[in-house]
């Protein structure tokens, strides 16, 4: 219970994100939908649907690239796929020790410092209907590289 619970508690900013992004209210009744789908279906399409739902949304929405919205959103969708993957294998009425989510943890802020870097990397890019193919290809490959490194943690 307390994976799920963690899972609700992670998705919760992501629905103000989206609400403070958005016009609407559509978007939080979409995240609310979806975020109960996750809770009583952790291992089901729910987390994805609710990941890809928020990173579409904030992709298309309204300004720069690199908002703090986006860079908040960031974390907050990477930890909705940890605790939504860390909810499909842990029981329900299971104890969690603090110990079993070490190595979790330390994974998760190894990718988001990963992903800060190739965002500041990406920052630095010219931007415009000219944007060079060889600034493209080098940020590619850097998030190869980099991807590369995570997989050997």
């Amino acid at each position: 219970m307390l994976m799920r619970l963690a899972l609700v508690l992670a998705a919760l900013p992501v629905a103000l994100v989206l609400d403070a992004e958005a016009d609407s209210i559509v978007p939080l009744v979409v995240v609310a939908g979806l975020t109960a789908l996750s809770v009583f279906l952790p291992a089901s399409a729910g987390p994805a649907l609710l990941i890809g739902y928020a990173a579409v949304t904030m992709a298309f929405g309204d300004g720069h690239p690199l908002r703090l919205g986006v860079l908040v959103m960031i974390p907050l969708l990477h930890l909705v796929h940890v605790t939504s993957a860390l909810a499909a294998v842990v029981p329900v009425k299971t104890n969690v020790e603090p110990a079993a989510l070490k190595a979790p943890a330390r994974r998760f802020a190894i990718v988001q410092t990963i992903t800060f870097v190739v965002a500041a990397f990406t920052a630095f890019i010219p931007s415009g209907t000219r944007t060079g193919l060889v600034e493209l290809l080098g940020l590619g490959s850097l998030t190869v590289l980099i991807g590369v490194v995570a997989l050997r943690i």
